[in-house]
C-alpha cells in the first residue's frame, strides 16, 4: 500500500496545476510578511505594534481562508480522474490490487500531500514572523490550530475526491469541486445578510449547514481562543460571523467528508473500469 501511496504523491506534485499554486501560494505569503515589515505608515505601525508577537498566527490561518481548500480540491479532484484519463486504473489493477486498496492509497496519498502543502506553510509563516518581527509567543496553540486547518480540509478534499470518480474528468471534477465551495460561499454569506435583514435565525442555521461553513470556520473559532488575536482573525475571515461553534463545524466536516467518501468508495467498488476516459 505504501508504494502506492508515494506513487500518488510523486504523480500529484508533478503536476503543473499543483505546482502553480503551490508557488503562488508560498510566494503570496513571503509577500504579505515583506509588505507588513516594510510599511512605514505610522497607523498602520500603530496597529501592527500590539499583534507583531502574534503575526506568526497570520501567516497560518492566511491559506485557510481559499488557497489551502483549491489545493485540496486540485489534488483530489485530478486523484481518480486521471488515472481514468491515461488509462491506468485498468493496469492498476490487474497486479493483484483490490479496488479498495487503490481507492485508500490515493486517498491517503493525497491527503498527506496535502497537509505537507500546509505544513510547509506553517514553517514560512513563523519563520518569517521570527524574521521580520521579532520573537513570537503563544506558540502553545500552533500545534492545535494547525490540527484544525488540516481536519477543515478533509471537506472539499472529499467532495472533489468523490467528483472525480463519479465524473472521471479531471477538468470536470475540478469545476464543479470548486464550484460548490464559491458557491456555498457566497449562498452562506447571503443568508446571513437576510438573517440580519429579518432578524430570523433559520438563515442563520441554513448559513451553517453549507459545506463551506465548517471547513473554512472551525480554524478561526479555535484562533479566537488566542490572546490579542482578534484583529488578525477578522481581518483573514472570509465568513461572516455567525453563531456556530467548534462541534458544529466538527461534526458538519466528517459529516460532509464521510458521505463524499462513501458515494466515491461505492463507485469505485461497484463501477465498470473502462480502459480509458475518452
Amino acid at each position: 500500500m505504501w508504494d502506492l501511496i508515494s506513487y500518488e504523491l510523486r504523480r500529484s506534485v508533478a503536476r503543473k496545476k499543483v505546482i502553480s499554486l503551490i508557488t503562488i501560494t508560498v510566494l503570496f505569503e513571503v509577500g504579505v510578511y515583506v509588505a507588513l515589515s516594510q510599511i512605514r505608515s505610522p497607523r498602520i505601525e500603530e496597529l501592527i505594534a500590539p499583534i507583531s508577537p502574534i503575526l506568526w498566527l497570520a501567516g497560518v490561518l492566511l491559506p485557510q481562508s481559499l488557497l489551502l481548500h483549491f489545493i485540496a480540491i486540485s489534488i483530489a479532484s485530478g486523484s481518480l480522474s486521471e488515472e481514468y484519463e491515461q488509462g491506468t486504473v485498468d493496469f492498476f489493477l490487474t497486479k493483484s490490487i483490490t479496488r479498495l486498496k487503490f481507492g485508500l492509497s490515493k486517498l491517503v496519498g493525497g491527503y498527506i500531500l496535502v497537509a505537507g502543502i500546509y505544513l510547509l506553510m506553517v514553517l514560512l509563516a513563523v519563520s518569517l514572523s521570527n524574521l521580520l518581527f521579532g520573537a513570537q509567543t503563544d506558540l502553545e496553540y500552533l500545534p492545535g490550530l494547525v490540527g484544525s486547518v488540516i481536519f477543515s480540509s478533509l471537506t472539499f478534499f472529499s467532495v472533489a475526491f468523490m467528483s472525480g470518480e463519479l465524473l472521471r474528468r479531471s477538468s470536470l471534477a475540478f469545476l464543479v469541486s470548486s464550484s460548490v465551495l464559491i458557491g456555498s460561499i457566497l449562498i452562506g454569506a447571503v443568508l446571513v445578510f437576510v438573517a440580519r435583514l429579518t432578524n430570523d435565525p433559520v438563515f442563520n442555521s441554513i448559513a451553517i449547514a453549507l459545506p463551506s461553513w465548517g471547513a473554512t470556520e472551525l480554524p478561526f473559532l479555535y484562533a479566537g481562543t488566542i490572546p490579542n488575536a482578534s484583529l488578525i482573525v477578522q481581518a483573514l475571515e472570509i465568513f461572516p460571523a455567525i453563531p456556530g461553534t467548534g462541534i458544529d463545524a466538527v461534526v458538519l466536516t466528517l459529516g460532509y467528508s464521510l458521505i463524499s467518501l462513501i458515494l466515491a468508495f461505492m463507485s469505485l467498488l461497484s463501477r465498470d473500469i473502462p480502459k480509458r476516459v475518452p
